[in-house]
């Protein structure tokens, strides 16, 4: 029996374990006392097991690592409130000041590599919308329909950026950056699709469909020729968007416990 084709370059060519979060990123939100909490709107736990599939073959694998993933987790933000990339972005004075809002053009920053940047989100959401990541599903995580396509032949440089599309990338201060990530999950637009993904200090919003509103044009990173980063305090979106989605979870009796002692361990110190 022929093996399954590869879900990027269409090759029917031996497959290996995929993630959808690079295994690095765990290893961002691993504490002294703690695993990382993964976080769904069924289950919330402790957990270094990795959500991975075989979906691509080595080559197409090596395409995402070399694409962006390379170039990008060195440069996250850190429990120890060190943050490479934001370090680089700062090094350029920002284009526009709105209050503690801050606006900058990568294109002005040699040291962005806004190309990597661009397929690292890219990679991650295109894996998301050809595979359930949970067990006991089979519908992709997330839905983007015809424009699926022109992400696969996007990520391995057939095609430009997809039409109908547009990124927003959105950066933390240091000391505001929350040390998680989020698998990407669709949001709540109306009259088109908007997925959101994060990944410690980095806030991501990918628009999806013909009817955009101007505005994200205007600032969207991958096709604005300025590729605008925005620089804020999204700490308390950040967070309201991780307790929407533990709202309705069960917390495994590892993680209770965990965050039992936690708890008790501040009463006694206060």
């Amino acid at each position: 029996m022929a093996s399954p084709a590869c879900r990027l370059c269409l090759r029917n060519e031996q497959l290996v374990n995929s993630h959808l979060i690079p295994q690095a990123m765990y290893d961002y939100c691993r504490t002294a006392d703690s695993e990382p909490v993964f976080v769904s709107n069924e289950v919330m736990m402790q957990t270094s097991r990795q959500a991975q599939h075989p979906l691509l073959c080595r080559n197409c694998e090596d395409v995402l690592n070399r694409g962006g993933e390379q170039w990008l987790l060195p440069l996250l933000a850190t429990m120890d409130k060190k943050f490479p990339l934001l370090d680089i972005i700062e090094r350029v004075q920002p284009d526009i000041i709105d209050g503690d809002i801050l606006g900058y053009a990568a294109a002005r920053n040699p040291q962005i590599e806004v190309d990597k940047l661009i397929h690292f989100v890219m990679g991650v959401y295109w894996k998301a919308s050809i595979h359930s990541w949970r067990a006991g599903r089979t519908e992709p995580s997330i839905e983007f329909g015809p424009y699926r396509e022109r992400v696969r032949t996007f990520l391995l440089g057939e095609t430009g950026f997809p039409g109908s599309m547009g990124l927003v990338i959105g950066i933390l201060p240091r000391g505001k950056a929350v040390i998680s990530f989020n698998h990407p999950y669709r949001a709540s637009a109306e009259g088109y699709h908007n997925f959101v993904f994060y990944i410690p200090g980095i806030q991501t919003v990918l628009s999806v469909g013909k009817c955009l509103p101007d505005d994200i044009a205007k600032i969207c990173f991958a096709t604005n020729p300025n590729h605008p980063i925005v620089v804020a305090d999204l700490s308390s979106d950040v967070s309201r968007v991780f307790s929407q989605i533990a709202s309705t979870a069960r917390k495994s009796k590892k993680l209770t416990a965990y965050l039992d002692n936690k708890k008790q361990n501040r009463r006694l110190g206060s």
